[in-house]
């Protein structure tokens, strides 16, 4: 048999709560308000959040039925049978929870009795199937689309979507994130919505009140990601020795030639793109990628650029990352003499 149990929850059928309003459309109910019902489909890519929807019926249930009954179906090597022999009564009448895993990588035993246990879904028993992707048993996501509760653990595809989360996590605890504060998290820890999902925890774990961008700072500050773009945003704003001694720091603190180089790159697009458009900031975000509110802040710098300094800048840019990746024996000293080149041009 493929299927574990552990010891011990189950309550009410209701599905709960509302995605509110985000960046991206919602794919179905937020994870932060699942409650435990006969069927649920955690349906996305996103482990992080997944994750935090099972902990959640987890938690509703056992709060109610300490002698939950949870199951972890392995549905790649499910055996005929199994699915019903794991939702069926047990001896002592315990609530039952049973995660199925993985539907991208079910046998066809388990997609048969899948869909035979749809024909029946029993009310005593919750059953939490995972689904990240892929068009493995169709038939089965398209009645589970129809009947499941789908909750909605797609991953956040740009800052938007993770400034959104952000302000959902703190929402969802009762508490209040500046917007600068916000957007300085997401650049600092937002490589992964699990990094993020944690900064955000401590931060409200460790700061009384609301959270402003100098809370974000004295916590991650010294964050890879963070550290590169300040020095980035003193460079292209022609303050040079404050450039030097943020990239000294960096370097002494141990982040890399390649990550300031990445920042300043990325920096330097955004000034470049900014130097000469005329047209709708909208539209121009969406041809770089970038969200509306990266290139407010850039505009006010792009403003002290002439388009052929801007254009030097992302030459000496493109050298100094060659040489960070092995064109030169010193790189450090590379990125500096660019940075240098950067600061020195603003205004000219």
């Amino acid at each position: 048999m493929a299927s574990q149990r552990t010891g011990s929850s189950r309550t009410g059928t209701q599905r709960g709560g509302s995605t509110g309003r985000g960046a991206k459309k919602a794919e179905g109910l937020d994870f932060r308000s699942v409650t435990p019902t006969p069927l649920i489909l955690l349906k996305g890519n996103e482990d992080y959040l997944a994750s935090r929807a099972l902990d959640r019926i987890k938690q509703t249930l056992r709060a109610e039925h300490p002698d939950l009954e949870y199951t972890r179906l392995d549905v790649a090597a499910a055996a005929p049978g199994e699915l019903f022999t794991v939702t069926s009564p047990s001896l002592f009448g315990e609530a039952r929870l049973v995660l199925a895993e993985d539907l991208a990588a079910m046998n066809d035993t388990f997609l048969t009795d899948a869909l035979a246990y749809l024909q029946e879904k029993p009310e005593d028993v919750t059953l939490v199937l995972r689904h990240s992707g892929g068009n493995r048993g169709k038939k089965l996501l398209d009645v589970l689309a129809k009947r499941a509760v789908v909750v909605d653990c797609a991953g956040a595809r740009n800052d938007n979507e993770k400034l959104d989360f952000v302000r959902r996590e703190f929402r969802a605890a009762g508490r209040e994130i500046h917007a600068d504060g916000a957007r300085a998290l997401v650049a600092a820890a937002g490589s992964t919505l699990s990094d993020l999902g944690g900064a955000c925890q401590q931060l409200m774990a460790d700061v009384a009140g609301d959270i402003t961008e100098e809370h974000v700072d004295r916590y991650h500050g010294g964050r890879v990601e963070a550290t590169a773009f300040k020095v980035a945003d003193a460079a292209f704003e022609g303050r040079r020795e404050a450039a030097t001694r943020l990239y000294r720091h960096a370097m002494a603190t141990g982040v890399s030639p390649i990550a300031v180089t990445a920042a300043l790159a990325r920096k330097g697009r955004h000034i470049a793109a900014l130097v000469d458009h005329r047209g709708s900031p909208a539209a121009l975000a969406a041809t770089l990628g970038a969200p509306p509110w990266q290139l407010q802040q850039v505009a006010e710098t792009a403003r002290r650029w002439h388009p052929l300094r801007a254009a030097e800048a992302i030459e000496a840019i493109a050298r100094a990352d060659a040489e960070a990746k092995g064109a030169s024996r010193t790189p450090e000293y590379a990125v500096e003499r660019a940075i240098t080149t950067i600061a020195s041009s603003v205004g000219r």
